[in-house]
């Protein structure tokens, strides 16, 4: 089965500050990984099971803070991850599934 050996190589962007991010054991989420921004007093999360989300203790940080991109996976349902921007053309995301693999665009190249 590809789909759980794809899934442990994914790769997520901070859709904040678009910079790679790190993994961090989890022990709420139903695999136990989630993936931090590695930016100081960044408070954005991803995990497979529940795609991006924010983390942190102090409340108004979480009401403050950016509202987190939702983009699902035609095929299954998945979360997506960020995989990849372009900072030449700002309105380009790449987006994949971490179940499937596939990947979705969106904005423009030009």
């Amino acid at each position: 089965m590809p789909a759980p050996a794809l899934a442990s190589k994914i790769h997520p962007l901070c859709y904040e500050h678009h910079s790679k991010m790190t993994p961090r054991k989890s022990p709420s989420n139903g695999d136990g990984l989630a993936f931090a921004c590695r930016e100081p007093h960044c408070v954005v999360h991803y995990s497979r099971l529940e795609g991006y989300f924010l983390s942190a203790r102090n409340q108004l940080l979480l009401r403050e803070g950016p509202i987190p991109p939702h983009q699902y996976c035609s095929s299954d349902g998945f979360p997506m991850y960020l995989l990849e921007v372009q900072p030449e053309h700002p309105s380009f995301r790449l987006w994949r599934c971490p179940k499937c693999g596939m990947s979705r665009a969106a904005g423009s190249l030009t």
